[in-house]
Formats: structure tokens, C-alpha cells, sequence
């Protein structure tokens, strides 16, 4: 299944290559040509970086952007699309390719976001924006509270133990390493790594003197290690991904929702990295090509976006991967506290540029 997720995405973004290639050499006249400069290459780096743990690329290049007078504001959006296109595409690759996750459950989340936001395109993107904002806004820092909650162990937080039967930790992902220890079944362990099929825990030793236990364990032979879900939570998964599809359309965007998500299934928060890139993977090549053959965005920065966007992008997701646990949780909670307080921030803004007048309810209109 998840070749197959390769070649549709492979075919899609050949085909924006194709366009691209194309539409450049077609049309002389698109803005700003050339090549580009050192500072649109870190531009890319470090706005993709930050993107894919999760925060966000879009709102740091339009302040930097309009900070420098690199690119006219009504080049911004096209440029923004075109230029972070390949560095999603990076993103959703590595980050299969090297971040465990249920195969069904990936290319299930990834088909309900894609229809939504095919769907709010045309249907959601008329309902009041603001409202949505607020919305969300509030839903995410109230998520961001309780993930608080759990990582400072203020509520029941969720165990990862040895399975029913005693297990084997082992030096290295391999069946043929060295076993380091034999734990007990319902032994709880601290999780470094989750894999497919191996993956690196921690548990305490046999006694309050021995030192800790660390190698890897056959992840079948744990619980608490969820790499996909099934059943009824499917069901509520793929209902919240199309819904959080349907909102794209009016720049909530998926990736602090999708993590709030896939950690409220009981999922391991890494799954939603995978999750929410590939979506957008298979989103962005649509809409980047309607501003390219309308030549509304601009080409030297563009092309220095996309250069150094593919290296943050992959450089993150290589530290995302070697991450602890509990300090991916740290960065999940941390992202989602900031999307939620820049969409009400948002909401704000929009609502005193409309000139709705303090104290006063908004219409419906509004």
C-alpha cells in the first residue's frame, strides 16, 4: 500500500514539475526572473524546518517577506504555495519513509483530508471564517491543556508495558542481536522509538540498584504502542480528518488539529507527522499549478524557497525521528498552544479590520 502512495505522489509531482518547466519557458513575462539569492535559499530552510515540526511555514515567510520588501504582496500567496511545494512533498517521503504508522490508517487519513478540502473548496469556504477561527482556536488550546496535564502527569497518561507474556530486549533492531535482559510481562517501559516491527524502550532493572534496562523490543510483544487504529476509532479518525480537510480551504490548516487528533485516538503523537504531510503533500501540487499558469507568484524566490526548503525539511524530520518521546509530546503541545492562540489572534485582526465596533455582537453576515 505505501508503494503505492509513492507513485501517485511521484506521478503528482512530476506532473507540477512538468507544468512548471513548461509554464517558465512558455511565458517570459512571469515575475521576478533569475536566480535566486542566499537569503531567499534560508528563507526556505528555515520556514520548511520549522514546518515540519509542525509549526508552520506560511505566516513566518509572509512576515519576513513583507519585512524585507522581498516579493510584492499579491505575489506572496502564489509564491508561498509554489515555492513550499517540493519541500511538502520531501516532507511526506521522509517523513513514510522513516516515521512508523499503520499503513491502512496513513492512506485512510490521507484520502478523507484530501475530499474534504475538496469539498470545503466550494461548500465550507462560504461559511463565516471568523467563527471557525475562534473555534478552533479555543479547541486547541483547551487539547493543548489537557496534553499538558498528561505529560506533567497531573492525569492518567498512557502506559506503554510489556505485553501478557515476558519479552527479550535486545542490543539492536535485529532478530539475530544479542538479548540484553528478559522482562516480565506488564513490565512498564519508557518508549524511545517506535517501529513496525522493532522498537527502542527503557524499564527500570530487577532491583532499585541495577541500572536501567535499554535495547529494543519486538513491538507485537508490547502495549501501549500504537501505530494504527481500527474499528470504531477509525471510524472517528477519518470522520476528523475530513472534517479538519474541509476547513483548509480557510487557512485553519491540518497539522496542529491532525496531532491533537492522532494523539486523542491513543496513537503515537509521531504518527501524525507521516499523517498530516502526506495530506498536504497530495493537496499542494493542485493548487500551486492554477497560480502558475496565472503567472501570480515570483520565480527567483520560488525557486531559492524550494531549494532550501527540501534541506530543512529533511533535516527536521531526522530529528523529529530521533527524538525522545516525551519531548515529542513537548513540541505537539507546544505547536498546538501556538496554532490555537494565532487563530484567535487571527480572528481578532479580521474583526477589527471589518470595523465591527466593541461590544457589539456580529451579525450573521460577518
Amino acid at each position: 500500500m505505501i508503494p503505492v502512495l509513492f507513485v501517485a505522489l511521484a506521478i503528482l509531482t512530476a506532473g507540477f514539475v512538468g507544468v512548471w518547466l513548461y509554464e517558465v519557458r512558455a511565458h517570459k513575462d512571469t515575475p521576478d526572473p533569475g536566480l535566486p539569492d542566499a537569503e531567499r535559499v534560508a528563507v526556505g530552510f528555515f520556514a520548511n524546518f520549522f514546518d515540519a515540526l509542525g509549526i508552520g511555514s506560511f505566516a513566518t515567510s509572509t512576515t519576513y517577506f513583507r519585512l524585507r520588501k522581498l516579493i510584492r504582496d499579491e505575489l506572496i500567496p502564489g509564491s508561498l504555495n509554489v515555492g513550499y511545494c517540493l519541500p511538502t512533498t520531501t516532507q511526506a517521503v521522509i517523513g513514510i519513509a522513516v516515521i512508523a504508522v499503520d499503513p491502512v490508517t496513513l492512506v485512510l487519513f490521507i484520502a478523507t483530508a484530501v475530499a474534504g478540502a475538496w469539498v470545503g473548496a466550494s461548500v465550507v469556504s462560504r461559511m463565516p471564517r471568523r467563527g471557525i477561527q475562534i473555534g478552533m482556536g479555543i479547541a486547541l488550546l483547551v487539547a493543548a491543556g489537557f496534553m499538558l496535564a498528561k505529560i506533567a502527569r497531573l492525569m492518567p497518561a498512557d502506559d506503554v508495558r510489556v505485553g501478557t507474556r515476558d519479552a527479550v530486549v535486545r542490543e539492536a533492531d535485529a532478530a539475530d542481536s544479542k538479548p540484553v535482559a528478559t522482562l516480565k510481562a506488564g513490565t512498564p517501559l519508557t518508549l524511545g522509538r517506535a517501529g513496525h516491527d522493532w522498537s527502542l524502550v527503557q524499564a527500570d532493572g530487577p532491583t532499585p540498584d541495577a541500572p536501567k534496562v535499554e535495547g529494543y523490543i519486538a513491538t507485537p510483544e508490547a502495549t501501549g504502542i500504537v501505530l494504527g487504529v481500527t474499528g470504531l476509532k477509525l471510524a472517528v479518525g477519518l470522520a476528523g480528518s475530513f472534517f479538519l480537510g474541509t476547513i483548509m480551504p480557510l487557512g485553519i490548516g491540518y497539522y496542529a488539529p491532525c496531532m491533537i487528533l492522532v494523539s486523542a485516538l491513543g496513537m503515537n503523537p509521531r504518527a501524525s507527522f507521516p499523517i498530516m504531510m502526506g495530506a498536504c503533500a497530495f493537496l499542494m501540487p493542485v493548487a500551486s499549478m492554477n497560480f502558475i499558469r496565472n503567472k501570480r507568484y515570483s520565480l527567483k524566490s520560488t525557486i531559492g524557497m524550494a531549494i532550501g526548503g527540501i534541506a530543512g525539511s529533511a533535516l527536521a524530520l531526522l530529528v523529529v525521528k530521533e527524538m525522545d518521546l516525551n519531548n515529542v509530546r513537548w513540541l505537539v503541545m507546544v505547536v498546538v498552544a501556538y496554532t490555537g492562540i494565532s487563530l484567535l489572534r487571527t480572528a481578532a485582526r479580521e474583526k477589527s479590520a471589518a470595523g465591527v465596533p466593541a461590544g457589539r455582537a456580529p451579525s450573521a453576515a460577518e
